[in-house]
């Protein structure tokens, strides 16, 4: 490819096209949102790749691709620009508002160790926002509970409900730092896992060339319960980098072999179509895709 605007800002169309697609993650849904069609979402696609001289998704557009490491962080870029003038918007009309409350549902382990965290910040940058989460647990039936917006890992979206791809998982493996030594067997180590992400530890080990473990390990009914027990230097779980990123910077919790990651389950944002607070669960949105991004760069991966 051959770039012919280097230095000069592409139409607002195609940049709107791809950010429709790298925030829905699918071009179908950005078509429905942009109120065109498929094939405008795949021109426009391709107008911006031959714009800029370089290749932002691979495969064929038409027939399914992945972002390569240009799209995604030209997504990261695109959504900061996006999410700054909604941003901006939203205190210009919302000002003199009074303060609004979000209800927010999402899972408990994402709660505790990554969302209430990121709280004192959203307040800073939105005073006029308040959030209240509710953590729930997976099998709950979360539906009739009370929330303006709900964060979701199985993928589910009852009728009447919008949905927003946050991130997808990438599952990485950590222990405390006293029970991996440099040199370690991975095979000879305890290993922790919750009953409810199963299969999830088998699949890293399998990555990571591991047949066969010389302990038994040790299941927990909940992820967070199996979390803490790894802190604790009771063995090595298989957790989301999103989850252990801020534990692993503070030296709670070092990765093994961190070179082997898999994939892991997908979250979205789900919000009632008939939300009342649709202004609110827009700041938050952009809130959340923006943290998103920057635990990526600090953890020096893409999940």
């Amino acid at each position: 490819m051959s770039g012919t605007g280097r230095h000069r800002m592409p139409p607002l169309r195609m940049i709107g096209a791809f950010e429709a697609v790298a925030r829905l993650g699918s071009r179908a849904e950005a078509a429905a949102e942009l109120n065109v069609t498929l094939g405008a979402v795949t021109k426009q696609l391709r107008a911006l790749e031959q714009w800029l001289g370089v290749e932002l998704f691979t495969g064929d557009l038409r027939n399914g691709s992945t972002m390569t490491l240009e799209g995604r962080r030209l997504a990261m870029a695109v959504t900061a620009g996006f999410d700054t003038i909604k941003s901006g918007v939203g205190e210009l009309t919302l000002a003199d508002a009074a303060p609004v409350e979000l209800r927010i549902l999402a899972p408990a382990s994402l709660s505790v160790n990554w969302l209430m965290p990121c709280l004192p910040r959203l307040e800073q940058e939105a005073p006029w926002l308040r959030i209240r989460v509710h953590a729930t647990h997976t099998g709950e039936d979360w539906a009739p509970l009370p929330h303006d917006a709900a964060i979701r890992r199985d993928g589910f979206a009852p009728e009447g409900w919008s949905r927003e791809v946050l991130f997808q998982e990438r599952l990485g493996a950590f222990a405390a730092p006293g029970l991996v030594t440099e040199g370690a067997d991975l095979a000879t180590l305890p290993l922790v896992e919750a009953r409810t992400r199963a299969g999830e530890l088998d699949r890293w080990l399998a990555q990571a060339g591991v047949a066969q473990v010389a302990l038994p390990r040790q299941r927990f009914s909940h992820f967070y319960t199996a979390y803490e027990a790894a802190i604790a230097g009771q063995g090595v779980i298989v957790a989301p980098t999103i989850l252990a990123e801020a534990d692993r910077a503070a030296g709670r919790l070092v990765p093994c072999l961190p070179a082997v990651q898999v994939a892991g389950a997908q979250h979205a944002l789900l919000v009632p179509v008939s939300s009342a607070a649709a202004e609110a669960v827009a700041t938050f949105a952009a809130f959340l895709r923006r943290r998103i991004a920057e635990t990526e760069v600090s953890a020096g991966s893409f999940f």
